[in-house]
């Protein structure tokens, strides 16, 4: 099992079609966790912005399970979601995601929602258990606190806060986007 988090990707951003296709390209997730603020859809009119991004990763990657989950840029997407009669089944909104690979758990939350110790009772999650966040401009493994910053795509986060996370059966690592990769495996 693979999985893709990335957040922060605020479609349609001028040339990040091309990223995402090279990402997930690159990758070849199982499942691909859009973590927040994947577009802006503050109000029912955008939702045309959150279809279309779905619409583009879907065309990339038809095999991949897609999980939408609302950032604070985006609070109307998963009612965007359940109004699409195409995507209402296939597609997963939510607020967190919760997986367990390798026995190691991970919390994905976008983290608009409080700050990271509190975030993590509210989450319920454990003193060994991962929390991935997105809203936070920053791209690292805090081994110590057992918190993953998975960055973001678009280009209003610095250089070296953009990239994404991978999760797989042998544990995690980040990728730097626009630099050097960065590797840390737990």
């Amino acid at each position: 099992m693979k999985i893709l988090v990335m957040g922060n990707i605020r479609f349609p951003e001028p040339h990040v079609e091309g990223v995402l296709s090279s990402i997930i390209k690159k990758e070849e997730p199982d499942a691909i966790l859009l973590n927040g603020d994947t577009t802006q859809c503050y109000w029912d009119y955008e939702c045309p912005r959150v279809i279309d991004v779905l619409y583009v990763i879907r065309s990339i990657a038809p095999w991949a399970q897609i999980v939408y989950i609302q950032g604070d840029m985006d609070p109307h997407a998963i009612k965007c979601i359940m109004a699409e009669p195409r995507y209402r089944e296939e597609i997963l909104g939510t607020t967190m995601y919760v997986t367990e690979i390798s026995s190691s758990k991970y919390f994905v939350v976008h983290g608009h929602q409080a700050e990271i110790d509190q975030l993590r009772r509210n989450v319920a999650a454990g003193p060994w258990d991962w929390l991935v966040v997105a809203q936070h401009r920053r791209l690292e493994i805090d081994k110590l606190a057992r918190v993953i910053y998975n960055g973001g795509i678009t280009s209003d986060f610095p250089p070296e806060a953009r990239g994404y996370l991978v999760i797989s059966d042998s544990g995690h690592y980040i990728r730097q986007l626009m630099g050097s990769e960065r590797h840390l495996r737990s």
